[in-house]
């Protein structure tokens, strides 16, 4: 089966909100609005580091050297408009502060065109929100031990 290589990122500020930008996605043949961490596909000649450093400059103007070490790998398997395939996800845990500025300047016109919105988010509300989320366990086990943490 083929694999898709993803590397994204846990973005938590000061008061352990988590980043996720908010997206539509057409690969599975139909219309999916989800939030979701920030970061994509990891492009032949880059490493997950690499291909997350430039998905944050990309979808979000940000200039971050990531720290080696991975928190959490997914493989979550897709029924794709090509077939099925695994996209294997890889994480990162990075701190920024709640006031850092974002911009969406850098970001291809396909993803311009299918975003719709970012914002911070705390436990309580992803717990009690209608809106879908990815990966939902995890960002809310993650957020679950930050707090008790």
């Amino acid at each position: 089966m083929k694999v898709r290589n993803n590397s994204r990122a846990f973005i938590l500020n000061e008061n352990n909100e988590i980043l996720l930008q908010k997206f539509e996605f057409r690969f599975t043949g139909k219309l999916k609005i989800l939030w979701v961490t920030p970061g994509g596909g990891v492009e032949e000649g880059e490493n997950f580091k690499q291909a997350l450093e430039r998905e944050l400059y990309e979808e979000l103007g940000l200039k971050i050297d990531v720290e080696d070490g991975s928190i959490l790998a997914l493989d979550i398997p897709f029924n794709g408009k090509n077939g099925k395939f695994i996209s294997h996800e890889v994480y990162y845990l990075i701190r920024l502060p709640k006031n850092t500025v974002f911009s969406l300047n850098n970001m291809e016109e396909g993803e311009k065109n299918a975003f719709h919105n970012i914002r911070w988010w705390n436990l309580d509300e992803l717990k009690e929100t209608k809106e879908e989320f990815e990966p939902k366990d995890q960002i809310l086990d993650l957020l679950t031990s930050q707090e008790n943490g």
